[in-house]
């Protein structure tokens, strides 16, 4: 960090991120928070500039570009230009020249990378946290997940997790999934239905104590931000073993939240929970 004005800079920072783990051709996700590091130098560009050092051009950097559930894109989805609502980092990684994102209308994500093709491609054919969605091929091609200043609700990994254990899902919409416009790569406009994989995120802390349970959580501070990396295959692994002891061990209590209200009441009708 330079002394002078105590702007950390894009040197400081892949320094940081070889100190946690990151190494040369590895893959992963960032959940991040900017504001976090304090004075960056370039800003979010410097924090990807960062990353994309640390990992080399062997490397992969998915980014979260998810613009949500509500409200809809107006008039539709538009890769190119519909701007993400996760956070100036993966808002400014999507535009970088060779970045792809994926056609997700509510949770798509970007890559840059040479696999961002394979990992992006036909989103829309499965569940946005799905088998086989993006993130989840980023985990079994061996990706880690890194929380740059957030928590562990903003591990959209854990999402995976819950689908492998067979977490049943609801909607913030209710019974009636709605239709999301896609403008499609040949200019034509589609309607893809939602569907319930996103849910609620606000119980997912839990998921640490697990982890670090196992010590498979890397820790480091620099600057202001807390940074934590662990192995995407771990989360998975973490969440279905404490689904397994308690089914709704990630739901929130909050009575008014539709997803986890509905999953709770679904996980009692199987007699997953008393």
């Amino acid at each position: 960090m330079s002394k002078e004005n105590n702007t950390l800079t894009v040197n400081d920072l892949t320094s940081a991120f070889r100190e946690i783990g990151l190494q040369q051709g590895d893959s992963l996700i960032i959940h991040s928070s900017l504001g976090s590091l304090g004075h960056m130098e370039r800003g979010a560009d410097g924090v990807i500039d960062a990353l994309l050092e640390a990992i080399g051009p062997s490397g992969n950097l998915m980014l979260p570009t998810f613009n949500y559930n509500r409200p809809l894109p107006e008039p539709y989805y538009d890769p190119k230009n519909t701007p993400c609502r996760a956070g100036i980092i993966p808002e400014t990684g999507r535009k970088r020249q060779g970045a792809i994102r994926s056609l997700h209308p509510t949770h798509s994500v970007a890559v840059i990378g040479p696999d961002a093709k394979r990992l992006t491609d036909e989103h829309l054919r499965g569940r946005a946290f799905g088998k086989n969605s993006p993130i989840d091929r980023l985990v079994k091609a061996g990706g880690k997940v890194l929380l740059l200043g957030v928590a562990h609700t903003s591990n959209s990994t854990v999402h995976i997790g819950e689908e492998y254990a067979d977490i049943p899902k609801c909607s913030w919409y209710g019974q009636s999934l709605p239709m999301a416009k896609v403008l499609m790569p040949d200019g034509k406009i589609i309607e893809h239905q939602l569907d319930t994989s996103p849910s609620c995120s606000t119980a997912f802390n839990a998921v640490e104590y697990c982890l670090r349970q196992h010590s498979e959580i890397n820790d480091l501070r620099i600057g202001a931000a807390k940074i934590q990396l662990v192995s995407g295959e771990a989360v998975v692994r973490r969440v279905a073993e404490m689904i397994d002891q308690k089914a709704d061990i990630l739901l929130c209590r909050w009575a008014g939240c539709k997803p986890c209200a509905g999953a709770r009441k679904l996980l009692k009708e199987a007699g997953r929970i008393i």
